[in-house]
């Protein structure tokens, strides 16, 4: 018998356009779950039937519109409350890496820059973002101003990735640098050459997401070596001050350093080091200095990657929040100083000029033919002077 019963029906009784109906029955996404069971009981009451013939034509023409991973992705950027974080290269190469892959696959992109009072503008964008089809997020959020309605509208609707260094969590999917891999790899290397008492100058405590994981990882690798080889942990912060830095490290007899920080480099050097004839130092992030010597991060296949990844999720229909979420690391490489080392400050010598002792050498002028001008003859060859004249 012919189903009487029409999306018209259904949309009457629920006081709703038929548009509106036609997306709850499918599932869609954009709707909040609450007005999708609401149809969708309200339809199983009325006795409506899908046409399967029907169905199936208009999956065949939604197709391709599935396969263009609609108008195009959100990046969300809680930068507002870190401006420093902006500053960073890795930073820098993230959103590049992630641009790129958008522009690759062929997506508009649209920025959204925030911070920990914006949570009002936030949802505005993103009932925007549902307006216009854009149903992929990448949150790149360091301090961590997601606020937990922003999260919980996330999750109605949207694909969302997070770069690694994010706040949200682990409801999302995550993609990042492999701090853990990367410690092991600088540590070999270090070890390699030799070095064995090799130390973290890092108090524990409160430190930021990077050094917590860099520091569990050369923990857990120090626990791999003899115990003559373990350098312990600072009591104080001797990280940020070289009148603390260098008198902690001679009192360790450490023949390595492993670091988060640039300036300790120039703390040892200025302390009259050289790296890495008495000292070997390995730092984990030079993607964009190459006078050290250490792990190579590669922050734009780290944005590339995410992309890629929210792009799967859109085209698979993976929307809202992932009963597992996925956890994607890309691992650093190492990379040895592609710049001649620093070397300690040269020893202050006087800039008072010196008389030039006398060589006891006599001279003779010598006047050219068919010229007036007079040259110098120099009876016996000055090895001072040699190559002038």
């Amino acid at each position: 018998m012919a189903n009487r019963v029409s999306l018209q029906d259904i949309a009457r009784e629920a006081g709703m356009h038929i548009s509106t109906v036609s997306l709850a029955l499918r599932d869609d996404p954009r709707l909040y779950e609450e007005t999708r069971t609401r149809i969708k009981a309200i339809a199983a009451r009325l006795g409506y039937q899908t046409n399967p013939l029907v169905s199936a034509w208009l999956q065949q023409v939604r197709k391709p519109e599935m396969a263009q991973a609609g108008v195009g992705l959100a990046f969300f950027f809680g930068l507002n409350a870190s401006p420093r974080v902006a500053t960073e290269p890795y930073y820098q190469s993230l959103v590049e890496g992630a641009r790129a892959e958008a522009v690759a696959l062929g997506y508009l992109t649209s920025e959204v820059r925030f911070g920990r009072d914006d949570e009002v503008r936030l949802l505005k964008a993103l009932a925007q973002l549902r307006y216009r089809g854009v149903r992929g997020v990448l949150l790149f959020d360091p301090a961590e101003c997601l606020t937990p309605k922003v999260a919980r509208e996330l999750e109605e609707g949207f694909a969302v990735v997070v770069m690694l260094r994010c706040g949200g969590g682990a409801r999302f999917h995550r993609v990042g640098t492999e701090i853990g891999g990367n410690v092991a790899l600088a540590l070999q290397r270090l070890r390699d050459t030799g070095r064995r008492r090799i130390c973290f100058p890092v108090k524990p405590g409160s430190m930021d997401r990077v050094r917590k994981e860099a520091l569990a990882a050369y923990l857990g690798q120090q626990q791999l070596w003899p115990v003559e080889e373990h350098v312990p942990l600072p009591a104080e912060e001797v990280e940020h001050d070289p009148r603390l830095f260098i008198p902690w490290l001679r009192a360790q007899k450490a023949d390595a350093v492993l670091s988060v920080n640039y300036l300790l480099h120039d703390h040892l050097i200025n302390a009259g080091y050289r790296i890495p004839a008495d000292l070997g130092f390995a730092h984990l992030g030079v993607d964009v200095n190459p006078a050290l010597s250490g792990i190579v991060n590669r922050g734009t296949v780290v944005g590339r990657t995410a992309v890629f990844q929210l792009a799967g999720l859109i085209a698979a229909n993976r929307f809202g929040c992932p009963e597992i979420p996925l956890n994607t690391l890309v691992p650093g490489i190492w990379r040895e100083a592609l710049e001649p080392p620093k070397t300690p400050p040269a020893p202050e010598v006087s800039l008072k000029p010196q008389a030039r002792p006398k060589t006891g050498k006599t001279v003779t002028p010598v006047r050219k033919p068919g010229s007036q001008s007079v040259t110098t003859k120099r009876t016996r060859k000055d090895p001072a002077s040699a190559g002038g004249g």
